[in-house]
């Protein structure tokens, strides 16, 4: 595999670690979140850019793709459904969390401790893309990102504390799908891009698929 660069402008997704009794107060939450994102865009300078900061995407780009994703998707979705959602789907691919968003909670409930299942799995088999280090290395000694290195994931916070503690490479903000409107949304990047008073259009991303962006 081979990381790709990219600019984006992101979209978004749920935390399958939030108790539902607390889903009014999470979606509200969301709502602040994302207000806050569409102002910071809404002031943000038009002068020339020039690069000030980078974020990375995790799985796919700093991580070696490791989570049976179609095996998951069938497990919750069951195979007929699973089919069907994916012959529809004009990029051929499935958004399962947001799918999901409008399922009674109880199902939701089931359904997310699948998932987080497969995603524990994940966790014992971690491994960072070949290049990773070296490209943050580079940019680092550009001084284009030591102080602006940041990351994007639909994983979970557990996923992103390994990677940080494994590989020894820190990024920070590092926005798990506990933040939310997690990405595609563009509320996570215009929330790191607002944390280092940048302009979005100074910063890159980094990411290995332009459907998440």
């Amino acid at each position: 595999s081979k990381l790709r660069l990219s600019l984006c402008f992101i979209r978004r997704l749920p935390s399958i670690t939030h108790p539902l009794s607390t889903t009014s107060v999470h979606r509200r939450s969301c709502a602040a979140m994302a207000e806050s994102s569409a102002r910071y865009l809404t002031v943000a300078t038009t002068r020339k850019a020039s690069l000030k900061g980078v974020v990375f995407d995790m799985d796919g780009t700093l991580t070696v793709p490791v989570i049976d994703f179609p095996a998951m998707y069938r497990t919750v979705l069951g195979e007929d459904t699973y089919a069907s959602l994916l012959s529809a789907s004009p990029s051929g691919s499935i958004d399962i969390l947001h799918h999901i968003e409008t399922w009674a909670p109880a199902e939701q409930q089931r359904v997310y401790e699948i998932i987080a299942d497969f995603e524990r799995q994940g966790l014992d088999r971690l491994q960072i893309m070949p290049g990773a280090l070296k490209l943050c290395g580079f940019l680092d000694s550009k001084k284009i990102s030591f102080y602006r290195r940041g990351l994007i994931t639909r994983n979970v916070d557990a996923a992103v504390d390994l990677f940080h503690h494994r590989f020894g490479i820190m990024f920070a903000p590092a926005l798990s799908r506990e933040f939310c409107p997690y990405k595609p949304d563009p509320a996570p990047l215009l929330h790191i891009c607002s944390t280092w008073g940048v302009s979005p259009n100074e910063v890159m991303m980094i990411g290995d698929n332009l459907r998440d962006f």
